[in-house]
């Protein structure tokens, strides 16, 4: 995904837009602190960590688009909720 490319949301009956600006790394984490192997009912706390693993979903893009249409206006997406349609073409 580049800034001009033409994208909708991975719903049904979403609007069209236009990237005008890319936030790379902007949320999430690549790791995270976490106990494995806890058993229910025993108190954990920041003591009882003893892994360190990825993420579900890492790091993501925050992306500004200029929505078209009914919704005119521009929104701050997360770069995975996105589908690129059609990118800018760079040779002009």
């Amino acid at each position: 995904m580049n800034i001009g490319d033409l994208v909708k949301l991975k719903i049904d009956d979403a609007p069209f837009g236009f990237v005008l600006r890319i936030d790379v790394d902007y949320f999430g984490a690549s790791q995270a602190f976490k106990v494995v192997g806890a058993k229910r009912g025993e108190c954990i706390g920041p003591s009882s960590v003893n892994a360190v693993l990825p993420t579900r979903e890492g790091v993501r893009d925050r992306v500004l688009v200029m929505w078209g249409g009914d919704q005119i206006g521009w929104e701050y997406c997360e770069g995975q909720e996105l589908e690129v349609i059609s990118e800018r073409n760079e040779a002009n």
